[in-house]
């Protein structure tokens, strides 16, 4: 489960949707980004308010806060996914209820009634997982009780007739982590299969900045005894990435032939990014061989790992706005990364467009005419709102995107083959190389899977998307085709 500790996640200013959206520049705003060498700060760092375009690729809620993805499954006939939901409200909350979806694609979602809400016993149900080959069907999530939102315990949810699920008071599997540990963050039941049993992993914090991965073990998804530590690593080491005194949302899975810890690493209640590990796992510990960052940008976190309807790994991530808690909002906040497959090659972990989103994808588009008083020679590529595909070649190249207010975004391979992303009121990034890139641009929503990196970003709303048009200055090998929107069930 993660947790935004902010001023803000008590309550909400809404604008009128019919409001057109406003832009406001806020320099006393430090939420945007953390600034680095790499990563200079924004001059003028942006904070969106009022309606906005909605995306058409990401899962967005109809209205509301939603964020971690988790439980999504293959049920025979189609997905279904579940998610932190924070009904009719725009930041986070402690009360948080479970949403649900379900798909045919993995991209065309179709928002159903809550899955989970909290009771009379609760605070909120927070973070989880789902074993939907279990008779009945079982629900594992954070049970949060009291005023000490850090230490969860897990509880067991379980179908009703009517599509939803409950919990009653004595469904508590893991009353709270182990005595003598020093704990101090305990949540995000990860439940899984292995060998005749099954497993249970905890995130946790451990005194000192230690993040930790707790494991439980049981014969029959009902009394669960603790196993130990399988994995953990001081906040202070940083070989191959550095890694928070936190790790939520762990998940273990074998890729390719090798086990991975995934993570999303969190640190003084600062979220940061998705971190990878390739080991090896003896069914009690998991000893990393290499840590990566597997995500950059401001935006991609709790990334949720699952087997597609051909047994495939894949992943689904929570793309935070930016920034992440943000009152002036209207409607909605947050949304759902594309799907992608995770793999295992001699660079380490990685990712790539799913296929569901390659059939989805059209025909390369033609340039249209510059037109009198442009400033550049190159070709102009009239997009408006719809969804596309930007295909950016391993060589130096440049592309804008933009409409006749303002330029919303830029992107330049550099000579050393990274690609530095602009976003005018937001900070500038860097995404290791090489490429080439594929870059999928929707609404405000920019996801980039490169050879050896993945980076999400939020980008200034348009304010006449009708008029956005991407532009490539030279005549760089560049291609741009446009995404169909997805059939929802």
């Amino acid at each position: 489960m993660t947790t935004d500790h902010h001023p803000a996640s008590t309550g909400h200013t809404e604008t009128p949707p019919t409001e057109r959206l406003g832009v406001e520049l806020d320099p006393s705003d430090a939420s945007v980004g953390e600034p680095s060498p790499a990563n200079p700060p924004a001059a003028d760092p942006l904070t969106v308010s009022g309606s906005r375009p909605r995306p058409r690729l990401h899962f967005t809620a109809e209205r509301g806060w939603i964020n971690d993805p988790y439980g999504l499954h293959w049920d025979g006939e189609r997905y279904h996914l579940y998610y932190q939901a924070v009904p009719d409200q725009v930041v986070w909350g402690p009360n948080c209820h479970w949403g649900h979806a379900t798909s045919l694609d993995l991209v065309g979602w179709a928002e159903e009634p809550l899955a989970l809400v909290p009771q009379a016993f609760e605070v909120g149900c927070w973070s989880g997982s789902v074993v939907a080959e279990a008779s009945p069907p079982t629900m594992f999530y954070t049970r949060v009780t009291g005023e000490d939102f850090e230490l969860g315990q897990a509880a067991r949810a379980f179908p009703t007739p009517d599509g939803s699920w409950t919990s009653a008071p004595g469904d508590v599997v893991v009353t709270g982590p182990p005595e003598g540990l020093g704990v101090r963050c305990f949540r995000d039941p990860n439940v899984f299969r292995h060998g005749e049993g099954w497993v249970m992993l905890m995130a946790t914090a451990l005194e000192d900045d230690v993040a930790a991965v707790l494991q439980y073990r049981s014969a029959d998804l009902e009394t669960w005894s603790y196993d130990g530590i399988v994995c953990s690593r001081p906040s202070s080491e940083r070989e191959g990435a550095w890694t928070g005194s936190l790790w939520e949302c762990p998940q273990l899975l074998q890729v390719d032939g090798e086990w991975v810890l995934l993570v999303s690493v969190w640190q003084d209640s600062t979220l940061h990014y998705v971190a990878a590990a390739i080991g090896d796992y003896d069914g009690h510990r998991f000893t990393p061989r290499s840590w990566q960052q597997l995500t950059y940008g401001n935006s991609a976190y709790a990334m949720a790992a699952f087997r597609d309807r051909d047994g495939r790994p894949s992943t689904l991530s929570w793309l935070r706005e930016e920034p992440q808690n943000n009152p002036l909002l209207a409607e909605r906040a947050s949304a759902h990364s594309l799907p992608a497959l995770l793999g295992v090659d001699e660079r380490g972990v990685t990712l790539e467009p799913h296929p569901d989103i390659d059939a989805l994808t059209g025909p390369v588009l033609p340039a249209g005419d510059p037109g009198p008083g442009d400033p550049e020679e190159g070709r102009i590529f009239p997009v408006a709102s719809e969804p596309v595909l930007i295909e950016l070649p391993a060589d130096r190249s440049t592309v804008h995107v933009e409409e006749p207010e303002a330029r919303r975004l830029s992107l330049d391979v550099e000579a050393d083959g990274s690609l530095t992303v602009t976003r005018p009121g937001f900070t500038v990034e860097q995404l290791p190389g090489p490429g080439p890139f594929a870059v999928y641009l929707d609404a405000d929503i920019v996801e980039i899977f490169g050879q050896r990196a993945y980076g999400a970003y939020r980008i200034r709303p348009a304010t006449s998307p009708a008029e956005t048009q991407v532009s490539v200055p030279g005549q760089e090998a560049v291609l741009i085709r446009k995404v169909r929107q997805p059939h929802t069930p």
